[in-house]
C-alpha cells in the first residue's frame, strides 16, 4: 500500500476515534479495514447518539472537513452516516493502482 494512502487512512481512523469518544456517549466502537487488489475500505462505528451531518459540516465541526480532504488527496471516497441515538458510521474506499 502507498504510504500516503496508509497514513491517510491511520489519520482519518484516529480523528474518528477522538471524535466518537468525544461526542458519542458510546463505550465501545468497530473499526474494519479490508481490502483487495483494487481498493481498500475502512469503516469505523459508534452507536452512540449521532449528529446531523450537514449541519456539521456546515460549521466546520469534528473534523469532517479534514478527514474528508484527506481522503480526496488520495483519490478515495468518504461518506458518513449518523442518526440521532442511532449512531456514526465512517466510510472510506481509497482505489489502489498499481505503480
Amino acid at each position: 500500500m502507498p504510504h500516503d494512502v496508509s497514513l491517510s487512512l491511520f489519520r482519518v481512523t484516529q480523528e474518528a476515534l477522538q471524535n466518537a469518544m468525544k461526542y458519542s456517549g458510546a463505550r465501545h466502537f468497530s473499526v474494519i479495514l479490508w481490502g483487495s487488489a483494487n481498493e481498500i475500505r475502512l469503516e469505523v462505528n459508534d452507536r452512540g447518539v449521532g449528529f446531523d451531518v450537514e449541519r456539521a459540516k456546515l460549521d466546520r465541526g469534528l473534523g469532517l472537513v479534514s478527514m474528508q480532504e484527506r481522503v480526496h488527496l488520495v483519490h478515495g471516497t468518504f461518506t458518513i452516516e449518523s442518526t440521532e441515538n442511532g449512531g456514526t458510521k465512517i466510510m472510506v474506499r481509497v482505489p489502489l493502482v498499481a505503480e
